[in-house]
């Protein structure tokens, strides 16, 4: 028979079954149960150490998008296919918004970024 890997572990499964489920106190209790029994892997041991204390958070604050983005892509696309210039409608745009052009030229890439995916799983 072949040998399992490393990162295989047969007490673990029905723990991290219950965390990827959200039952926390579930996992928390076969932990325990398991671990009081003194036959615990090593897998088993990880998942405990790392309920007790979990990995620290990335520093900094998380990424946002930016403020109206909607409403700037779609009024930026709206103007280009009007034939306003890209200059000139950023500039426009800039003023309307109160934001600063890199604002806008973000806040246009979310918007295509996400009307890409919309569009994507639409032809599916």
């Amino acid at each position: 028979m072949a040998k399992l890997p490393s990162g295989f572990s047969l007490q673990a499964l029905p723990i991290e079954a219950a965390l990827s489920e959200g039952r926390n106190e579930d996992a928390k209790t076969l932990l325990v149960e398991i671990l009081l029994t003194g036959k615990a892997d090593g897998v088993v041991q990880r998942l405990a150490a790392d309920m007790l204390k979990p990995p620290k958070r990335k520093r900094g604050r998380q990424k946002s998008l930016p403020r109206h983005w909607w409403e700037i892509g779609e009024q930026y696309h709206w103007m280009r296919e009007d034939g306003v210039k890209y200059e000139e409608t950023l500039y426009q745009l800039s003023e309307k918004f109160g934001y600063s052009e890199t604002h806008i030229r973000k806040a246009v890439a979310e918007f295509d970024a996400v009307k890409a995916g919309q569009d994507e799983s639409t032809r599916e």
